[in-house]
């Protein structure tokens, strides 16, 4: 497969690393959560219809406030997916 959009790392991350269970990590609750590729790629893939059904088009921007876990990146790469334009701002950001 070839790598032409940032979000075809996923599939080719897939096929070529299999099985993978600890993609990325975020801790919940003093926890720490691992996700699989294929965990990743469903709950990206779950956003990205979501996006759809909400009516975002490819160029649309979608601003995200958002700490350093691992929900920023699923949204990344939803985002990335439907061709809208991801506006991530840190949250301790001044008015």
């Amino acid at each position: 497969m070839e790598v032409t959009r940032i979000f075809d790392l996923l599939t080719r991350y897939e096929e070529k690393f299999m099985p993978k269970d600890d993609v990325i990590a975020s801790k919940e609750n003093g926890q720490w959560v691992k996700y699989s590729i294929k965990q990743y790629r469903e709950i990206v893939d779950n956003l990205s219809y979501g996006f759809m059904a909400l009516g975002v088009q490819p160029g649309d921007r979608i601003a995200q406030i958002s700490a350093n876990r691992a929900e920023w990146n699923f949204v990344d790469m939803a985002i990335l997916q439907v061709g809208a334009v991801h506006v991530p701002i840190y949250p301790t950001i001044s008015e």
